[in-house]
């Protein structure tokens, strides 16, 4: 059974919920409505679930994509600073983004 606070990988790892994400992203790719909704959310510094991030991930409305970089651009250039583990000194921490191309197995 699915449970995203489980600490056992076979109960927050689940193939159903990754399918089910996978089809709400295709499903809602190009409703603005919600793009807006998460993207306020984020701006707020709310948290995004899995399945809202998803959607952003699988958006393909420029504008909402310009958007979305543009915000992770400004939330980046003031994140505060931690202690990575791979270095001595106290450095900015950054997380890369990609974009979902394909859900096929095997593609990317």
């Amino acid at each position: 059974m699915y449970n995203p606070k489980s600490l056992k990988a076979e109960e927050f790892i689940d193939h159903q919920e990754i399918l089910d994400t996978l089809a709400y992203a295709d499903e809602n790719k190009n409703n603005v409505e919600l793009i807006d909704q998460i993207l306020n959310k984020a701006r707020e510094r709310k948290g995004l679930s899995h399945r809202e991030a998803s959607v952003l991930l699988a958006c393909d409305i420029p504008e909402k994509v310009q958007e979305l970089y543009v915000s992770t651009a400004t939330a980046l250039s003031s994140s505060r600073r931690c202690t990575c583990p791979t270095t001595a000194s106290t450095a900015v921490c950054t997380v890369p983004i990609t974009r979902r191309t394909s859900t096929s197995p095997g593609k990317s």
